[in-house]
């Protein structure tokens, strides 16, 4: 079970970094484009609009593993350690209910509005919504880890991921 959720994290900490780096380097190029060239492309902003989304929603996703999100705990805290692991269990149903609201929602509005193009780039729509019910799945599941991990023991999250771009010392030897 680790190893899964140790290769979803970090398949979405590299998906992440992704969507950001082509959303900076977009931005820059459309700014360049748009401010020295006098040149603008409506579907760069389209696709880098879409871009910011998912680096949104998949980042709430992994949020919700690391723990990232703002919680107050200044009452919880104060409790004993069985009440602090109901309050933390109740948090994660509320979530997973949130989640599957926003999944039956999304795929409604999939199936409503889907099919139609996208005025700049001629995408479906459907492609571009497909980021909620899919994020809010990865939410479920790293809700339901949350969960587990107060009765059976499950790694922690590696924040940060920056181990993911470096070279191992065993490539960087082996290429000398």
């Amino acid at each position: 079970m680790n190893k899964i959720i140790r290769g979803l994290d970090t398949i979405l900490s590299i998906f992440g970094k992704l969507l950001e780096a082509t959303l900076a380097v977009g931005v820059i190029v459309s700014v360049i484009m748009r401010y020295v060239f006098s040149i603008s492309f409506v579907w760069s902003e389209e696709m880098l609009t879409m871009v910011f989304v998912a680096t949104t929603f998949f980042g709430a996703a992994l949020g919700i593993r690391e723990s990232e999100h703002i919680t107050i705990t200044n009452f919880v805290d104060s409790m004993p350690l069985k009440v602090k692991r109901f309050f933390k269990i109740l948090s994660q149903l509320v979530i997973i209910t949130v989640s599957i609201g926003m999944i039956y929602y999304s795929i409604r509005i999939i199936h409503k509005v889907g099919r139609v193009p996208s005025p700049a780039t001629g995408i479906h729509k459907g492609i571009y919504y497909s980021i909620l019910p899919i994020t809010f799945f990865i939410t479920i599941f790293y809700s339901l880890v949350s969960i587990v991990s107060e009765f059976f023991p499950i790694e922690k999250p590696r924040k940060g991921y920056k181990d993911d771009f470096e070279l191992g010392d065993e490539i960087v030897q082996g290429g000398k």
